[in-house]
C-alpha cells in the first residue's frame, strides 16, 4: 500500500496557483491534512467492502481519452467510481484535492486515484495531464468552482450546489410545482439568493426582515406566535428551528433544533437571537415537524422471550425515504434507488443514526401486509422524487451558464429526503430537502455496490441509470469537433441524421449521387456523384472521394454509412484512408444473403472441429477454444457453437439444380474464401457447449422465401411452394425489378439476382447491436409482429421484446457471433433472426445501423443513440454503455405499420397525416414517417410507410 503521508515531494506534481489550482485549495497544509484525512477515509471504505487497498500505479496500464473525475471525499460517489472503473478501466478518478487539478479552457487532472477491474484502484500522475470529460464534486470541494470557464461537462457546480442546497429555494420552487413540504415560515434577509418575494407560496411564507426597528421586532414575534397557532400547525406537537441561505448551506452547517410548539417564549427567544446573525441573503427557518407514518395494526405473534414471561417493550418504529434520481442524456428523470431509513419513532431520523433498508421490507414491518397499499405508496414516492427532479431541470433550464457555474454545468443526479404523513385518512409524501451526497452515502452497500454483476437487494434499484449520463456525456464532449465523412444520403427516413449531427457539433462530409439532395444544404462540404449507384465503378467512386478529400485538405476523422446501397464502397474509402471500419471482404459477405449464409457454414465445414466458446467473467466471449486435427488459427477466433442446419437446403429439396441455377442466373454457389478475422457458426441455433453426433436437420419445408439477394425492401420477397411457383414469381419480380432506377433505393444497383431461402417457422425479431473491436457494447432487441403473406410485409413490432430474458440472450448471443463471423467487428449492425423450437435462426445481417424506427424508438426507451454510437465507432471512439444487454428500459413501444396498399382510406381520412402529427405532438403517440407526405398519399408500392 502507498500511503500519502510517505510519499516524496517529487510524486506530488507541484501546480502553479492557476485559476482552479492550489489557489482554490486553501493553504497548503491544510489541503495536505485533508488529502490524507481523505485518502484514509477512502482506504477504510473499501476494507469494509471487500476491496484491496490502494496501490501505487504498474508500468503498463493504459486508459482511454475518457475521463469521469471526482473531486472530494470518495463516499457520496463510490458506487459511480467503482461501476465506472469496472465498465471502463482506468477512466474513473478520484482527486482529494483541487490542487491534483488545474483549469484552462478545459479542466486537467495531474493526480489522482485510479478505479479499475475488481474494484481495484492505483494512485496515479499523469504527465502530460489527462483532460476531464465529465466532472462532479462533494464535501469538503463542494463549493469550489472548478469548472467555471471551461468547457468541462459537470454533474454540478459549487453556484448550484449553493442554489439547492439552500432549504427555502427549494421549497418555494417545489411548492410552485405543488409538490409538498413542511409547512414553513421563513424571516429573510434580502435581496437573497432568488429575491424571494414577500408572500405566501403553498405552506411556504417568506417574511423580509428590517433589522434594526423595535418595531420591526414586534412585527416579526406576531408573525411567530400566528404561525404556531395556525391551521398547518395543528398536527404537530413540534417545530424545527433552522437558518437557511448563505452560510448555512448543507445540513452540517445548519443542524435543525427541535422545540415544542407549546413553549412560545423559548421558540421567539431561539429565533431572536438568530435574527442579529443573518447576512443579506440568509433566513431563519421555522417549519411544522411532520410526524412520520405511524405503524399500522399488526397480529400478535408469540415470540421466543413471551414463551419465558420476558415481555420486552416493543418500540414503535418510523422511517424516511431516500430516493436518488438521475437525469437521463434526454434530460428524463430516472430512479437510481430508493431505500428507508428506519428508527423508533420517538425521535427525529437521521441519516447517520438509523438503517438502510428496502421499503418493501420496512412496510412489512410497520404493518403494511397489503401489497396493493404497498405498490401504492411505493409508486407515490417514485413520482414524487421523479417530479422533484423535473422542477431542477425546468429551473437550470432558464438560467444562464454563468448562473449554473459553467456551460456545461447541469444537475444530474439529486437525492430526495421524504417521508409519509397522515393528512387525515389520506398518506401524503413530504419533501424534507434535497441532499444528494447524503442520500448516496446512507444508501450505499456494505458489499458489492458498484460491481457489474452485483444484486442490489434494494427495491427500486436499477441498473446502469447511475453511469449512463456521465459516459454519455463524457463521449459526446470527446465527439465535439469530430468530421465525419458519410457515403450516401438516403431518404426521407434519414433526414434526422443532419439535424441530429448538428446537434452534437460534428462537422459532416456528404457523398450522394444527387446534387440538389435536400441534405447537402445541411451539412458542412458535399461531393455530388452522379454515377455512384453504379456499384461496378466502386473502386473508382471511391479513388474520387479521396482525391476529393485530398484536394479540398478535408481530413475526417471516421467514415460511417447508413444507407444500405453505399456501405461496400464506404468501406473501401475507410480501408483506402486507415479509418476504423469493417473490412472491404466483410462487407462483401453481409450484404449478399446467399454468401452470408454460405461463409458462415463454410467456416465450421473447413474446420472439421467442435468447438467450445468460453466466456469471461465480464460476460464477454473469449477465444475458442478447438478440439481436432486442424491445427490452431493464426488470428483471433470469436463464434459459437450450432448446429449444422442448411438454410440453402431447399435447391436439393427441388430436385432441379441445373434449372435453379439458370433461374438464378447461374450464381456463384462455391463457398468464397474466408478473409474474415473471426470464426462464428453457419446459422444461429444458441445450443452453448452441446453438440449431438448428427446434425439436427428439421423436416423438408413445403414452402420458401424467394427474395432479391440484395434487396433491402419485402418488395420481391414472396412465399412460394414449388419450383414452378418460384420461377413464375422470379419472372414477374425479373422484369419489374431490374434496375436502380425501376425502384431507387432498394439495392437494385447491385442487380437482380434472387435466392431461394427455406421458410423458417417462429417468432421473428431484430437485433441491434453495437460493436468495438469485437466486443459487444450495446444490444437491443425487438419483436416484429406476423408478416402478411404472401408479400411479408411488416405489420407490427413492440420493444422491449417480450421474450423471457434467456431467449433474449440467445438472440443477441447468436447475433453477435453471426457478425464476429462475417468478420464485422467494428460498427452499428441491424441483425434479423428468428426465434423457432430449436433456438435462433439467422435471416439476415444489415451491414449498417438499424432503419425506420428502431433507432428512434432505442434513444426513447434506453436512452441510447445508436446514430452517434456509429460515429464514436467510426471515429475510434469506444462507445461504452453501463451495461451491454441489461439497461432498463422507461416504457414500451407497440407499433402499427401503416403502409399504402392497406391504409390508403385511412391515410385520407380518419388517420391522415396531419392528425397523425399532432397526436404526435401531444404525445398521445410516436410517429416515424418513412416518406414524404405526396409520395405517402400517391404511391402505389407496399414500402411507402409510416409506423404508428
Amino acid at each position: 500500500m502507498l500511503s500519502l503521508s510517505s510519499l516524496p515531494s517529487t510524486v506530488v506534481p507541484s501546480l502553479s496557483s492557476s485559476p482552479g489550482g492550489c489557489a482554490t485549495g486553501g493553504p497548503r497544509a491544510r489541503s495536505s491534512r485533508q488529502e490524507v484525512a481523505l485518502f484514509q477515509t477512502l482506504q477504510e471504505a473499501l476494507r469494509e467492502i471487500d476491496l484491496p487497498e490502494t496501490q501505487d500505479l504498474p508500468q503498463g496500464m493504459s486508459h482511454s481519452e475518457m475521463c469521469i473525475c471526482v473531486l472530494g471525499s470518495p463516499l457520496p460517489y463510490l458506487s459511480l467510481l467503482l461501476e465506472a472503473g469496472q465498465r471502463s478501466p482506468g477512466d474513473a478518478l478520484l482527486c482529494l484535492c483541487p490542487s491534483w487539478l488545474s483549469r484552462s479552457s478545459s479542466l486537467l487532472v495531474h493526480k489522482a486515484v485510479t478505479f479499475d477491474l475488481g474494484g481495484r484502484t492505483f494512485l496515479s500522475n499523469f504527465n502530460p495531464p489527462r483532460k476531464v470529460t465529465y466532472f462532479l464534486s462533494s464535501d469538503p470541494w463542494a463549493k469550489e468552482e472548478m469548472t467555471r470557464e471551461t468547457d468541462c461537462p459537470s454533474g454540478g457546480s459549487g453556484a448550484l450546489g449553493q442554489f439547492w442546497g439552500n432549504v427555502l429555494t427549494t421549497r418555494v420552487l417545489l411548492q410552485k410545482a405543488k409538490i409538498h413540504c413542511p409547512p414553513t415560515l421563513a424571516l429573510l434577509l434580502p435581496p437573497g439568493q432568488m429575491r424571494l418575494e414577500e408572500g405566501r407560496t403553498g405552506g411556504v411564507e417568506v417574511v423580509h426582515l428590517e433589522m434594526g426597528a423595535e418595531e420591526g421586532m414586534n412585527s416579526v414575534r406576531n408573525k411567530v406566535d400566528t404561525f404556531l397557532e395556525s391551521e398547518n400547525m395543528r398536527g404537530s406537537e413540534r417545530v424545527v428551528l433552522r437558518c437557511s441561505g448563505g452560510r448555512f448551506v448543507g445540513e452540517a452547517t445548519s443542524p435543525p433544533v427541535y422545540l415544542s410548539r407549546n413553549s412560545r417564549d423559548e421558540v421567539w427567544a431561539k429565533v431572536s437571537y438568530l435574527l442579529p446573525q443573518l447576512l443579506p441573503g440568509e433566513a431563519v427557518l421555522l417549519e411544522a415537524y411532520c410526524s412520520p407514518l405511524k405503524p399500522g395494526p399488526r397480529v400478535e405473534d408469540r415470540t421466543w422471550e413471551q414463551y419465558t414471561d420476558c415481555r420486552p417493550q416493543v418500540p414503535d418504529l418510523s422511517f424516511r425515504l431516500c430516493a436518488i434520481v438521475t437525469r437521463s442524456p434526454l434530460d428524463l428523470p430516472l430512479l437510481y434507488k430508493l431505500v428507508c431509513r428506519v428508527g423508533v419513532s420517538d425521535d427525529p431520523l437521521s441519516h447517520s443514526h438509523s438503517l438502510s433498508q428496502s421499503l418493501e421490507t420496512t412496510l412489512l414491518e410497520c404493518g403494511f401486509t397489503d401489497p396493493t397499499m404497498a405498490k401504492s405508496l411505493c409508486r407515490l414516492a417514485l413520482d414524487t422524487a421523479l417530479s422533484c427532479l423535473c422542477v431542477v431541470m425546468e429551473t437550470e433550464s432558464n438560467m444562464s451558464a454563468e448562473q449554473r457555474g459553467g456551460a456545461g454545468a447541469q444537475t444530474d443526479m439529486i437525492g430526495v429526503d421524504l417521508l409519509f404523513t397522515m393528512d387525515g385518512s389520506i398518506i401524503r409524501p413530504v419533501i424534507l430537502g434535497l441532499h444528494p451526497s447524503l442520500c448516496l452515502h446512507s444508501s450505499f452497500q456494505e458489499r458489492g455496490m458498484g460491481m457489474e454483476g452485483c444484486d442490489s437487494g434494494i427495491e427500486g434499484w436499477s441498473r446502469g441509470t447511475l453511469l449512463l449520463t456521465p459516459l454519455t456525456r463524457s463521449q459526446y464532449y470527446l465527439m465535439q469537433g469530430k468530421t465525419v465523412l458519410v457515403v450516401g444520403a438516403g431518404g426521407h427516413s434519414k433526414k434526422f441524421i443532419w439535424k441530429t449531427a448538428k446537434q452534437y457539433k460534428l462537422k459532416i462530409l456528404l457523398v450522394d449521387s444527387d446534387p440538389a439532395h435536400f441534405a447537402s444544404q445541411l451539412v458542412d462540404h458535399f461531393l455530388p456523384l452522379p454515377d455512384l449507384p453504379d456499384h461496378r465503378r466502386d473502386d473508382q467512386h471511391c479513388s474520387r472521394i479521396c482525391d476529393w478529400l485530398l484536394s479540398s485538405s478535408l481530413r475526417p476523422d471516421g467514415c460511417v454509412c447508413f444507407w444500405d446501397e453505399c456501405v461496400v464502397l464506404t468501406s473501401l474509402v475507410c480501408d483506402r484512408l486507415g479509418l476504423r471500419g469493417p473490412p472491404p471482404e466483410a462487407i462483401r459477405i453481409a450484404k449478399e444473403k446467399s454468401r452470408t449464409h454460405r461463409h458462415l457454414l463454410g467456416l465450421l465445414k473447413s474446420t472439421g472441429t467442435n468447438l467450445i466458446s468460453v466466456e469471461q467473467p465480464s460476460g464477454q466471449p473469449d477465444s475458442l477454444v478447438e478440439f481436432g486435427e486442424d491445427e490452431r488459427r493464426g488470428r483471433q477466433q470469436n463464434g459459437m457453437v450450432n448446429m449444422e442446419g442448411d438454410s440453402l437446403r431447399a435447391m436439393a429439396d427441388f430436385d432441379r439444380g441445373d434449372l435453379f441455377n439458370e433461374a438464378m442466373g447461374k450464381h456463384d454457389t462455391t463457398a468464397p474464401t474466408s478473409s474474415s478475422p473471426s470464426l462464428s457458426s453457419s446459422s444461429s441455433h444458441s445450443f452453448g457447449t452441446f453438440r449431438p453426433s448428427a446434425p439436427l436437420l428439421s423436416p423438408s419445408p413445403s414452402s420458401y422465401a424467394v427474395p432479391c439477394i440484395h434487396v433491402e425492401s419485402t418488395l420481391d420477397l414472396e412465399k412460394v411452394c414449388s419450383l414452378e411457383e418460384s420461377l413464375a414469381h422470379f419472372e414477374r419480380i425479373g422484369g419489374d425489378l431490374r434496375e436502380e432506377t425501376d425502384y431507387p433505393g432498394i439495392g437494385l444497383g447491385w442487380g437482380n439476382a434472387m435466392i431461394l431461402m427455406e421458410y423458417v417457422g417462429g417468432t421473428e425479431h431484430d437485433v441491434d447491436v453495437v460493436l468495438f473491436e469485437g466486443r459487444l457494447e450495446g444490444a437491443f432487441v425487438s419483436d416484429n409482429g406476423p408478416t402478411r403473406t404472401p408479400a411479408f410485409t411488416e405489420t407490427a413490432a413492440q420493444m422491449p421484446s417480450g421474450l423471457a430474458q434467456d431467449k433474449r440472450a440467445q438472440l443477441i448471443r447468436a447475433a453477435h457471433h453471426a457478425c464476429l463471423g462475417c468478420g464485422l467487428r467494428d460498427g452499428v449492425f441491424n441483425v434479423e433472426l428468428k426465434m423457432t423450437e430449436v433456438g435462433p435462426r439467422l435471416i439476415e445481417i444489415n451491414a449498417r445501423m438499424g432503419g425506420f424506427y428502431l433507432c428512434d424508438w432505442i434513444r426513447q426507451l434506453y436512452g441510447v443513440d445508436l446514430l452517434m454510437a456509429a460515429f464514436m465507432v467510426s471515429c475510434g471512439v469506444r462507445p461504452c454503455l453501463p451495461s451491454a444487454t441489461a439497461l432498463p428500459a422507461r416504457g414500451h413501444f407497440a407499433g402499427v405499420m401503416v403502409v399504402v396498399s392497406r391504409h390508403l382510406h385511412a391515410l385520407r381520412t380518419t388517420a391522415s397525416p396531419e392528425r397523425l402529427r399532432g397526436l404526435h405532438q401531444e404525445g398521445a403517440l410516436w410517429l416515424n414517417e418513412l416518406a414524404e407526405e405526396d409520395e405517402l398519399i400517391s404511391g402505389t408500392l407496399t414500402s411507402s410507410a409510416s409506423f404508428v
